[in-house]
Order: structure tokens, then C-alpha cells, then sequence
């Protein structure tokens, strides 16, 4: 699949599918700008994060490009993003999980109609997944499971948002000491150490 209907790349900073999916609403300039412009969007994402294969796509797309589902689709998966990123800021917050996010992440686990498989590849052995449903809504299924496991293998702790207040990324704090602040210095470290060392120099030159 190619790059986003939007032109701007996708950002893997969450070290969590989950959060991720949460960040593909972005802010820049000042404006909020979602990622996810286009049902092929959403399906180039699935791929890059190896929730869907090349092959899956390329027949998702076929099969469900320009028609009703389609939209349907992105429209519930961008209305199950906003629930998620409740949860997510409430969770980062220390507070508890709304049990409507838990209803929702359950009613879109529905959609994943089909059952486990074992594969082998490079000699190794992987859990992989066989779907049965050929719905375009199956795709709600697999973001449901990436939110399952935030909730089911994750330390709420951990999940913390970019201290950066005009950021509204979250990530996953797999560093050393937890001490991560920044969705990614790229972004926002980087720009808040310049602004900090701007702010001691202009107090000690006066």
C-alpha cells in the first residue's frame, strides 16, 4: 500500500498499536489534521503496523473500494478513535477506565469473526489469524483487539501524553527509567530543550 490520501506520513511513536491508532489525529501548525482521510487510508495503516497483509489489503480494496461499507467503516473507526482517546487520556490522567470504552472496544470485537492459526516462517512458529467474515467491518475487529491489548498487557502507568501541551500524541514509556516526556525529541523534545535553553539565555542576558 502506499503513502496516506493525505501526504503527510503516518507516526508509530506509541510503541503500542492501540496508541498509535489513537495518533493518527494529529495537530500541525496549530490545527488539528486527521491521518485517516480516506477508507484506503485506513487500510494502508493497518497494513504498516502488520495487522493486515499486503495480499488482504489488496482484496479488502477490491473488494470494498467506492461502495457504502466503505465509508460506514472508516466512519466507525474514526467514531471508535475518539472513545479510545478518552480512555487514553483518562488512563494517563490516573483515572479508570469508563466502562462505555469497554462496551465499545467488545462491540466492535464482533466483527472478528474467524479463529487462530499457526504458521510457520523462517523456521519459526507464529499465531496468526484466519478471518472468515469478508465484511468491510472486520477491519473495526482488529483495532478492537489492538485496544484489548493496551487493557489486558499494559501498565496504565506507563501510558502517559506528550508533556508538549499543543501535542495530543500518547506513547507507551518502555524506556529504561520511564523517565520518557516527549512523544519523540524529533517532534517535541527537541523544540522544548531549544525553547528552554532560549528562556535561560534571554534571563541571564538581562
Amino acid at each position: 500500500m502506499g503513502e496516506p490520501s493525505t501526504q503527510i506520513p503516518f507516526l508509530f511513536v506509541g510503541n503500542q498499536v492501540c496508541l498509535d491508532f489513537i495518533n493518527t489525529q494529529v495537530v500541525l501548525n496549530g490545527r488539528p489534521v486527521d491521518l485517516l482521510a480516506t477508507f484506503s487510508d485506513l487500510v494502508t495503516w493497518l497494513v504498516q503496523v502488520h495487522l493486515l497483509t499486503e495480499e488482504e489489503a489488496k482484496k479488502i480494496e477490491r473488494q470494498w473500494g467506492k461502495q457504502v461499507e466503505e465509508a460506514q467503516t472508516l466512519e466507525q473507526a474514526r467514531a471508535f478513535r475518539v472513545t479510545l482517546r478518552e480512555m487514553v487520556k483518562r488512563i494517563a490522567a490516573g483515572r479508570p477506565v469508563p466502562q462505555a470504552a469497554i462496551e465499545a472496544i467488545n462491540g466492535m470485537l464482533r466483527y472478528r469473526i474467524g479463529y487462530p492459526q499457526l504458521t510457520r516462517r523462517r523456521g519459526k512458529f507464529d499465531r496468526g489469524y484466519q478471518a472468515e467474515s469478508q465484511e468491510a467491518n472486520q477491519l473495526l475487529g482488529l483495532l478492537a483487539e489492538a485496544a484489548m491489548d493496551l487493557l489486558g498487557t499494559c501498565d496504565f502507568s506507563l501510558i502517559k501524553k506528550c508533556q508538549n501541551p499543543l501535542c495530543v500524541l500518547f506513547f507507551y514509556d518502555t524506556t529504561k527509567n520511564h523517565a520518557r516526556h516527549w512523544c519523540s525529541m524529533t517532534i517535541c523534545g527537541n523544540r522544548s530543550k531549544v525553547a528552554a535553553h532560549y528562556r535561560r539565555h534571554r534571563s541571564q542576558s538581562t
